[in-house]
């Protein structure tokens, strides 16, 4: 088993669903929500290569292009934004 620290969550179901999850006592449903949280999170952190390097090509074209900072340096940008607030 892993030895990395536990922590208990809890969330609400609805109750017709718990009544059905209480009929298949077989079923480890602890397990299957582990499980299925571990599988969500490791989706959400892949990274589609192609796309980052479009979106790094975008941003390295925008950049370029001063389309943002009209002809600005970055230093001069951030200062301008700092001085608004």
């Amino acid at each position: 088993m892993n030895r990395e620290k536990q922590v208990t969550v809890s969330f609400r179901i609805a109750g017709r669903l718990h009544e059905q999850m209480k009929l298949q006592e077989e079923v480890n449903w602890s397990a299957v929500v582990r499980k299925s949280l571990e599988q969500t999170v490791q989706e959400r952190y892949r990274i589609d290569r192609k796309r980052a390097e479009a979106a790094c090509r975008g941003m390295d074209e925008l950049r370029k292009a001063g389309a943002f900072s009209k002809g600005k340096s970055a230093v001069e940008v951030v200062r301008e934004w700092r001085d608004k607030r």
